[in-house]
């Protein structure tokens, strides 16, 4: 009877156990379907102030669309902040889509710090779309743009690097720097040098240095000849065009001045500035040639005379 009874409890729990396996079979099935990374857009919608400053908050707002025809459960949309971007503290940068519908779509927004010693420029912000909170299963990663500007006005700073020694009616070249000591980029810089009465231009004047970012410089080197009728020793400054826009496609124009020395060869010498052996044996040359010219001539009348 026992035996009997064993059996029938036997044959009782064998369909049980098996509608248990196929319902948990079918609930592991179903309680992740298969996303696609393609099924997922990630974009910018708008961020607040455009273009973000350094030192202050900028609030990101990012769409998630579901191009795929299954429905998403718990699903995470994380932003990886780097510099020159932070989290506030309060905030670990993960939201919870919890449902998204096919074909649906849903904004989050973030707030970001931008750093304080940012440079102007655009920066990648990294945004994943993930199964769980710490992105272990990620789906998709995308990187938006955001541009910064510190405002305000690029610092260039033109001068001259370095130059040959002038004295009236002599050609020489001179190096003219651009430097850019601010944050905010330089580009298309254009330095045209402009003729006055004190000097020529003898090389092309109008020049194309380029781009300089924050902390860069470039050089040019122009020929300049000085005016022959320049009597005395000083100062003169040397005038240019300067044209460039800043990383925010601002263009700036200004005439600027710099400044060079010129020397009589008279205060050269006496400045040691000009070899005086070299201009001796140009003196005792030319008394020279003046000497044999002179005996020539004499030769030259003698035999007229005969």
């Amino acid at each position: 009877m026992k035996k009997i009874i064993s059996i029938l409890l036997i044959l009782t729990l064998i369909p049980l156990a098996s509608a248990i396996g196929t319902i948990e079979e079918t609930t592991s099935v179903l309680s992740i379907p298969d996303i696609k990374g393609s099924d997922i857009v990630i974009e910018t919608s708008s961020y607040s102030p455009s273009p973000a400053e350094p030192g202050k908050y900028v609030d990101v707002w990012v769409t998630v669309q579901n191009y795929g025809d299954k429905e998403i459960k718990n699903s995470f949309l994380k932003v990886d902040a780097s510099y020159p971007f932070y989290l506030t503290s309060r905030d670990n940068g993960v939201e919870e889509l919890k449902t998204l519908h096919a074909g649906g779509l849903k904004t989050v927004k973030y707030t970001l710090l931008v750093d304080d010693q940012a440079l102007g420029g655009d920066y990648n912000l990294g945004i994943k779309f993930c199964h769980d909170e710490f992105c272990e299963n990620e789906i998709k990663e995308v990187k938006i743009l955001i541009s910064v500007n510190t405002g305000g006005k690029p610092t260039l700073e033109i001068g001259i690097d370095d130059y040959e020694l002038f004295t009236p009616g002599k050609l020489g070249e001179i190096i003219v720097t651009a430097v850019n000591k601010g944050k905010l980029g330089i580009q298309f810089l254009t330095i045209e040098l402009i003729d006055t009465e004190d000097y020529d231009i003898i090389s092309v004047p109008r020049k194309y240095l380029g781009e300089l970012d924050s902390d860069d410089f470039e050089r040019e080197t122009y020929q300049v000849y000085i005016n022959p009728n320049i009597k005395n020793s000083g100062e003169i400054p040397i005038k240019m065009k300067v044209e460039y826009s800043d990383s925010n496609f601002k263009n700036y124009e200004s005439l600027e001045e710099v400044i060079f020395n010129v020397y009589t060869e008279r205060d050269a010498k006496r400045l040691g500035l000009m070899d005086k052996s070299s201009s001796f044996l140009y003196i005792i040359l030319a008394l020279g040639a003046g000497f044999l010219g002179y005996r020539m001539i004499r030769r030259r009348k003698r035999r007229n005379v005969r």
